[in-house]
């Protein structure tokens, strides 16, 4: 393995705790837009290549997804490029905590 991976509860505690990281969630801006993880900023998948000069240094990229496997491609992808980066398992239809933001 070339990353760490987290399950969606330890998440959870990192995001209560406040862990320095970088959220992203790998949606498409409509899924997002309808409910996303607090603190997490959107970049689709499919624009990832596009976004990478915007991405932080020095502090972990923590992925997700819908079922956690495109934020699986992206870790691997990024990890052979140099980033520090951390994949959250199940994505977000394995999270069961309190810290969804959803549009009303």
């Amino acid at each position: 393995m070339r990353y760490p991976i987290i399950s969606m509860r330890e998440l959870e505690y990192w995001i209560v705790t406040g862990r320095q990281m970088y959220l992203i969630d790998l949606r498409g801006r409509d899924a997002y837009e309808k409910g996303h993880l607090l603190g997490a900023v959107n970049i689709p998948f499919d624009e990832l290549e596009e976004h990478l000069g915007e991405l932080p240094a020095g502090i972990p990229l923590v992925f997700y997804c819908v079922r956690g496997s495109q934020s699986m491609l992206a870790c691997n992808h990024l990890s052979d490029m140099g980033y520090q980066v951390i994949n959250a398992a199940g994505g977000l239809n394995a999270y069961r905590g309190q810290h969804l933001v959803v549009q009303k």
